[in-house]
């Protein structure tokens, strides 16, 4: 037996020889085509889309590397509708084959002006038992039909907690028409997201665990808060064209006081972080000036140098002002993480669609097939059993469905507040009109009433006398109004006479 085992060894050696050898080719191959890959240079292109137009930025990715190629504005001139989505797409397609735009993949960033959100609590759960309970939530979170709406979430949730998550709906209808705009612009539309969102996804994870973001557009602004990893509103607030930069300052430094004073969010306290991304032209200085003068209860920070750090050059371009939201879509398009928010692949709701291909293999292929078929039967038959007992679980506990019926009745006492004979907001104008003098020594230039009967007015007196009259009256007039307090009473600038003031109040029998 001694001299047969060289006999038998040899072989086998040799056999094993080969396989490292052709073992190791294979490993340099795959390394070789990782490292293409990974050179490889691609184009992605972002789109802001609102009523007026749309801002396109195109991204040039390589080696992990973004680079901003170039950027554009086209103006709609007017709105998005069924019947002229095809036509605005085929001017879409001209403008970017005219301003030299190669991208054919893009995201596409929406206005929060055309998307609905309500916070409420997610459940303790998995994220893939969440999203079978989150549809449930959503059909009767919002007023519009299920059918109408496309549904998503943003925020991390907990499996161990509740834990707050915003839920969002966007016009079904709205979606199919951005769709078919970009189809007619020749573009492979990969995300649906807001644009504003995408910002605050471009900031560093150094950021604070809570803080506002802001973005700017010359006819509108858009405000949100961040906490706990996620969202917990967005608002969109409207901006009068004012003219020149400097009023427009002063409006938009006038509109954030009023909105973190009546959007507050637990957790925060001052000073009040906000992140301000700037697409309407301020300048560096004026932003700067936006934080001295909120100071110091809020801090100001300009977020285009978080963009600059991810490696945009946007100071390099004329137009980087405007297209810091187009870029940050497209942002969330060059890397493997999804957007925060996805229209076209909700994580609610989502239809799965069957892939059918063509049969290709016989005999042993086909046995094959038919146990991987009965495979992914066993796996998602368990996956709906654990789906289906979640969901009867949370069911049950909520049996009583308080919350739902409380809803209800809110909607209601809101609605018919509309439709009674004395509306509680007419009453409030009639009052406030009552309580100014008939001299124009004193003058609003904004009101804000909230669903909850809170309510801020800012404006500007000439007459220090004449604003503690009309202070006076708002205090004894106690059938109205409540908890009046002074916000502000502060000089309107260096050389002006006037004086800037800002006061808070509660209606009576509003809740």
């Amino acid at each position: 037996m001694a001299g047969i085992r060289p006999n038998v060894k040899g072989p086998s050696v040799k056999r094993t020889a080969l396989l490292d050898s052709l073992v190791s080719d294979l490993k340099a191959r795959l390394g070789t085509a990782r490292t293409a890959l990974t050179n490889r240079r691609t184009r992605i292109l972002g789109l802001a889309l609102d009523e007026t137009g749309v801002v396109a930025t195109e991204l040039s990715v390589q080696s992990g590397r973004t680079e901003v190629r170039r950027t554009g504005e086209l103006l709609w001139g007017e709105e998005i509708k069924e019947d002229n989505a095809t036509i605005l797409g085929q001017r879409l397609r001209h403008f970017l084959r005219e301003q030299g735009f190669s991208a054919r993949r893009a995201v596409v960033g929406l206005a929060a002006k055309w998307v609905l959100t309500k916070e409420i609590d997610a459940p303790a759960a998995a994220p893939d038992v969440l999203a079978g309970m989150l549809s449930i939530q959503a059909e009767r979170a919002f007023s519009l039909s299920a059918e109408e709406l496309i549904f998503d979430y943003c925020g991390r949730n907990n499996p161990s907690e509740k834990t707050p998550i915003l839920l969002l709906a966007a016009r079904r209808q709205i979606v199919q028409r951005i769709q078919e705009l970009t189809a007619a612009a020749g573009l492979q539309v990969q995300a649906m997201t807001i644009s504003a969102l995408a910002c605050s996804k471009a900031l560093s994870p150094k950021a604070p665990a809570s803080w506002y973001g802001l973005y700017t557009r010359p006819t509108y602004c858009e405000f949100w808060a961040q906490s706990q990893g996620g969202p917990r509103f967005i608002k969109h607030v409207p901006m009068g064209k004012n003219g020149t930069p400097v009023a427009y300052a002063d409006l938009l430094a006038s509109t954030v006081e009023r909105l973190v004073l009546l959007s507050p969010v637990p957790g925060q306290a001052p000073p009040h972080r906000i992140t301000a991304y700037d697409a309407c032209g301020l300048s560096d200085e004026l932003i700067d000036g936006l934080d001295r003068r909120l100071g110091p209860q809020i801090s100001v920070a300009n977020g285009r140098t978080e963009l600059l750090s991810q490696g945009l050059g946007l100071r390099d371009h004329p137009d980087g002002a405007r297209a810091i939201a187009a870029a940050a879509v497209a942002l969330t398009g060059a890397g493997t993480q999804r957007p925060p928010i996805d229209f076209l692949n909700p994580r609610i709701g989502a239809k799965k669609v069957a892939s059918h291909k063509r049969v290709v293999t016989w005999g042993a292929a086909a046995a094959v097939v038919c146990l991987i078929a009965l495979v992914v039967l066993t796996v998602v038959w368990r996956g709906r059993s654990q789906t289906l007992a979640a969901a009867n679980a949370w069911l049950k506990e909520n049996d009583s469905q308080i919350a739902v019926a409380q809803e209800m009745m809110d909607r209601y006492r809101y609605a018919s507040s509309w439709y009674s004979q004395k509306p509680w907001f007419l009453e409030c104008l009639k009052e406030l009109t009552t309580a100014f003098p008939e001299q124009p020594s004193i003058w609003a230039r904004s009101l804000a009433l909230n669903e909850n009967g809170t309510g801020s007015l800012v404006g500007k007196t000439t007459s220090e006398a004449s604003f503690h009259d009309v202070l006076d009256k708002m205090n004894k007039n106690t059938a109205v109004f409540s908890d009046v307090r002074i916000i502000y009473y502060r000089d309107a600038g260096r050389d002006s006479r006037e004086k800037e003031y800002a006061i808070s109040f509660k209606l009576r029998g509003v809740r």
